[in-house]
């Protein structure tokens, strides 16, 4: 288990969160998915049982809860 943020070193704490999955194109989105969360950063880490229960959900694709609609906008800043 882990008990510090690899990112930033902070307490990470048990929390539900809405996980972000792309299937293909398609931006999906889980809701109340346990997580163990950096309380600093708010970086996520998902255990083994609950990324092979993302993996099953990705793989059954089951009809949507519900959906929302997403903007998308073109990053307009510096140049690389």
């Amino acid at each position: 288990m882990v008990t510090r943020c690899y990112l930033c070193g902070g307490q990470i704490e048990r929390r539900r969160v809405t996980a972000e999955i792309r299937w293909g194109e398609e931006l999906t989105l889980v809701e109340d998915v346990p997580a163990w969360v950096c309380g600093n950063c708010g970086e996520a880490y998902f255990d083994a049982a609950t990324c092979t229960a993302l993996d099953r959900l990705r793989q059954d694709h089951p009809p949507a809860r519900r959906k929302v609609e997403v903007p998308v906008y073109a990053f307009s800043g510096a140049d690389y």
